[in-house]
């Protein structure tokens, strides 16, 4: 297990550079999706095989498939100590999908709000908004960590109107990790219930939801199955049994009834009637497997590791003139951060920074906003007034108009010590010399090329 790049497919492919020559891809992007592990590929093509509709199917095919669709959500649940008597899990197709499925599930009573933060993907704000109404805990300036007495002033503001606190387990702009038992025994004193989006965490951290009455417990957990190396389209919401039997489901169809007939529905019982229509089997297999790889390497081990690269790069990037970066809680506790940096350069756009970046080295990053708009404004002090002046330009449909933003780099198990020392090369590089090609906004207008260059696809696109 020391190599742990071993354990993933599709790491040593060369990839095409700007000028000529091929370099080995270097994926710096985890934080937006991740690799699959090489156990997850193997065991979805041994089950592709023998592939067949969970439910209800006699031939030996659809048994084994429902079978194995059982004791996927078996082990999902484990992984994160759910209580097969209190908990239920839902298969969705990402964490977006949980969130908006828990979203139509809960009922505001007049006066009731839900209480989110400005640290928060769009995801675990959009649907909140879409509902009614939503306060926010404010970030601590300058290093972008949730303001815990901010979250407790409004909890006592509300005065027991909250009817739930949205937060993430990790930032997927900063990597800042929010203490979890503190956050839940806060909200649970005020009568709050308390979701944590996992997306970022689940992979690197370990996750218990708690025991019923503990009073630092999750009461809801979402996460994506291509955040934890198992890109095969499926996700997880998790929740007490109770709440999701006493409602109606969010979506309908087949699977979720017991009975029908012209005039009445018995709804089947949770978490069926929570599952409409055939569910995505290879998907919950792979989280399953990835989740199992993940357990035999342990996360004492996985977060050693992620604290090492993590320490190193910020080692290599305050060496790096003109680099800056942000999310400055590292400096004071790596221990409470994933290995997610966000960075500007004060030579370069982070449109064309990633770009250069890209094109040139092979490296993949991800720039802009990151879903996260509210926060990326906290980060780099956006006042109202230039927020007013974006919205103004974005609706009067100009073009080659971008957002502030970040190129961020994102680390996973996957990644070595080597790759980083290769994009600080990289980054001082461009930081003295420049981009070596002719960079002008794509067709979209939200990004650079290089003038005259084109990947080509064609050998890996047969569809």
């Amino acid at each position: 297990m020391n190599n742990f790049r071993e354990l993933f497919v599709g790491l040593d492919h060369d990839v095409p550079l700007l000028g000529g020559g091929r370099h080995a891809y270097v994926n710096l992007d985890n934080a937006a999706t991740t690799p699959p592990l090489r156990s997850v590929v193997t065991q979805m093509a041994a089950l592709s095989e023998w592939y067949s509709s969970v439910h209800r199917g006699t031939g030996y095919k659809s048994q084994l498939a429902t079978e194995a669709y059982r004791r996927a959500r078996q082990s999902i649940a484990g992984f994160v100590g759910a209580d097969p008597d209190y908990h239920t899990l839902i298969f969705c197709g990402n964490a977006t999908d949980a969130v908006n499925r828990l979203c139509q599930q809960f009922t505001l009573a007049p006066g009731e709000l839900v209480l989110t933060t400005i640290v928060e993907h769009h995801s675990n704000l959009l649907p909140w908004r879409c509902k009614g109404p939503v306060d926010y805990v404010q970030a601590k300036s300058p290093c972008g960590m949730i303001d815990l007495d901010h979250l407790a002033a409004k909890l006592v503001e509300h005065q027991g109107r909250v009817r739930l606190v949205a937060v993430n387990g990790a930032s997927n702009v900063t990597g800042l990790m929010p203490p979890l038992k503190q956050i839940a025994r806060t909200a649970h004193e005020h009568g709050a219930l308390l979701l944590v989006d996992g997306s970022q965490l689940i992979a690197h951290r370990p996750i218990e939801l708690g025991r019923a009455d503990d009073p630092e417990r999750i009461d809801f957990l979402v996460f994506s199955g291509h955040k934890l190396y198992a890109p095969f389209g499926s996700g997880g919401l998790i929740g007490p049994k109770a709440f999701f039997t006493s409602r109606p489901p969010a979506q309908v169809g087949g699977g979720t009834v017991s009975l029908v007939t012209l005039n009445e529905i018995e709804w089947a019982g949770v978490p069926e009637k929570q599952e409409a229509g055939t569910p995505n089997l290879l998907g919950v297999c792979a989280m399953a497997q990835a989740m199992r790889t993940l357990r035999e390497i342990g996360f004492d081990a996985i977060a050693a590791h992620e604290r090492a690269l993590t320490d190193h790069a910020f080692a290599r990037l305050q060496e790096i003139p003109g680099i800056r970066i942000y999310g400055g809680c590292h400096l004071v506790n790596v221990t409470a951060r994933l290995g997610v940096i966000p960075i500007v350069s004060d030579t370069c756009h982070h449109a064309l920074l990633a770009a250069i970046l890209g094109y040139e080295w092979g490296i993949g990053v991800r720039n802009g906003c990151f879903c996260a708009h509210p926060y990326i404004s906290h980060l780099l002090g956006i006042s109202d007034e230039e927020r007013q002046n974006h919205l103004e330009i974005i609706r009067s449909g100009a073009t080659g108009q971008m957002l502030p933003g970040f190129v961020r780099i994102s680390l996973g198990i996957c990644n070595t010590m080597a790759e980083i020392d290769y994009l600080a090369h990289a980054l001082a590089e461009i930081a003295q010399k420049g981009p070596r090609g002719d960079y002008h906004l794509d067709a979209t207008g939200k990004g650079y090329a290089p003038a005259g260059f084109h990947y080509d696809f064609e050998p890996f696109l047969t569809f």
